[in-house]
């Protein structure tokens, strides 16, 4: 993709491209909301660069905030525009309440919706092209609460004194730090600002997900035709078993990953938005960063080329668990949930499941996630996990319950211990949930799909899992059993080392290319 050369900033992504895709783009924003449709035309415009795709990721998230707000006139005023997401700041980070920057009513009216924003800004993406600013400021700077919050749309005139803070990764985009001391246009209205940003937040999470997902498939197919067409003592060293063998693991997990971030998207438009999204913000962009660092390891040298994608994306996906919020907050979200998810007695129906995968997976669907009502995607409907795990009939020895009773009794340990409000505890527990719907994930792939080689991806999400519960106990010091872990199926021995594994890459072909079967 194009990087200019700007007088102010050195070698930047082209903003004037990056404008002119905006209205395409947005088109899947308002006047309807299609969240997989956004990020498809942006990959076709940007061909997922991760410099362009971030810029145009941050703009569009901005810009929904006048959909969130239902400012619908706005919304189609401003379409097309640059925005950012201008609510950090230095001395509070990802801790919002904690803001200075003010907002004053130009009038007593309580209807008034213009203000004069004043505050600072800080690691905000796009700030110095952008034509509006998504601010987060308080009318009350006294004010403390989730209330305290209200949200503005600025225009780039209010802005002053940008100064560039550089990054190790993507150095292309222009992050800066800078002044705001002008007027603003409240959105919706004061001391809604956070219910507003919760429901920008949860498509974000979708957003950054799709990117790290983007990188996993853009690298892996890369890293094995390199080690298909390279040489080393008369063979290509994809058929050596040791790197066949790590190509196998990786492609496993890639494919596994893949498939949760859409699975998640075909069931977006449910109540299941906002547990889904937590998920693939903490779980699966961390897992994205593993695989893409080990990947690396495996193809050698040729990753740190500077042309190489497979050096590059390891190094730039580290961005995307902190892009809108610290991957340790939104795993801390899911704690609320841990008995719920542990404890769910209703039966999920499996037939209505795999049709809705079969029909809805890597398909762009209209919906209304951003506007979905928060007290339903608050309280998602879990079913019982492990019976339904039961009945898919998987042919290897997998006790599903074994998994769930060791995390209730680690959770009446912490209980017992009066630990349950501790951050630690708090943490480990919503990764635990995490890891147990990606078993859920990876039992559903293989149901969806047909295809018995994805038997050891969901070997390796349960050893995943042991390994977590396992840990806990061990670092709690906890008089719970410990979980054992399986033994993956024997590798399997095939011709075309490079056919065979980036066919197990192609989810989507599996299940849209209908060669899934009915069990």
């Amino acid at each position: 993709m194009d990087i200019v050369k700007d007088r102010e900033f050195g070698d930047i992504i082209d903003y004037q491209r990056l404008r002119r895709g905006m209205m395409s783009v947005l088109d899947n924003v308002f006047p309807t909301f299609n969240l997989m449709g956004s990020m498809l035309e942006a990959t076709r415009l940007f061909r997922n660069n991760p410099s362009y795709m971030t810029a145009c990721a941050a703009s569009g998230l901005a810009y929904m905030m006048l959909v969130a707000g239902e400012e619908y006139e706005l919304a189609a005023d401003l379409k097309g525009k640059i925005f950012t997401l201008s609510w950090t700041e230095e001395h509070t980070g990802t801790d919002l309440l904690s803001i200075r920057t003010e907002a004053t009513p130009a009038s007593d009216d309580p209807n008034e919706k213009e203000f004069h924003i004043k505050g600072q800004k800080w690691l905000i993406n796009n700030s110095y092209h952008a034509d509006y600013h998504s601010v987060i400021a308080k009318v009350d700077p006294a004010a403390s609460g989730p209330r305290s919050l209200s949200i503005f749309a600025v225009p780039h005139s209010s802005t002053r004194n940008w100064e560039r803070l550089e990054t190790h990764v993507l150095r292309s985009m222009v992050l800066t730090k800078f002044e705001i001391d002008g007027p603003g246009i409240l959105i919706g209205q004061v001391g809604r600002g956070l219910e507003i940003l919760q429901r920008m937040a949860l498509p974000s999470k979708y957003h950054c997900a799709y990117m790290g997902v983007s990188m996993v498939a853009d690298s892996l197919p890369a890293a094995i035709d390199h080690l298909s067409s390279k040489n080393i003592f008369g063979d290509n060293p994809i058929r050596f078993s040791n790197v066949f063998r790590q190509l196998y693991n990786l492609v496993q997990q890639a494919a596994h990953i893949n498939f949760t971030f859409f699975r998640a998207l075909a069931f977006s438009d449910s109540p299941f938005l906002q547990f889904h999204g937590i998920m693939l913000k903490s779980w699966l962009l961390l897992k994205c960063n593993e695989i893409l660092s080990q990947n690396l390891l495996v193809t050698g040298s040729k990753g740190f080329l500077k042309e190489s994608n497979i050096g590059g994306n390891a190094i730039d996906s580290f961005v995307y668990p902190v892009f809108d919020g610290h991957y340790t907050l939104n795993t801390l979200l899911t704690y609320k949930h841990a008995r719920r998810y542990l404890e769910a007695t209703n039966q999920g129906d499996i037939t209505e499941r795999m049709a809705a995968l079969r029909d809805n997976a890597y398909i762009p669907l209209e919906g209304k996630q951003i506007l979905n009502n928060s007290r339903e995607t608050r309280h998602p409907p879990f079913f019982n996990y492990a019976d339904y795990v039961e009945r898919c009939e998987l042919p290897i020895a997998l006790d599903a319950s074994a998994p769930i009773n060791t995390s209730r009794q680690i959770i009446n340990a912490i209980q017992a211990r009066d630990a349950t409000h501790e951050p630690e505890y708090r943490y480990k527990i919503g990764m635990l949930i995490h890891n147990l719907e990606a078993l859920l994930s990876a039992v559903e792939l293989w149901k969806v799909t047909g295809n018995d080689h994805y038997l050891n991806a969901i070997v390796m999400q349960y050893n995943d899992v042991a390994k977590l519960i396992n840990r806990i106990i061990s670092e709690g010091y906890f008089d719970v059993p410990f979980v054992e872990p399986l033994r993956q199926l024997p590798l399997p021995a095939v011709e075309d080392p490079r056919a065979f594994l980036l066919g197990l890459l192609d989810v989507k072909g599996q299940i849209r290319g209908g060669s899934s079967r009915s069990r």
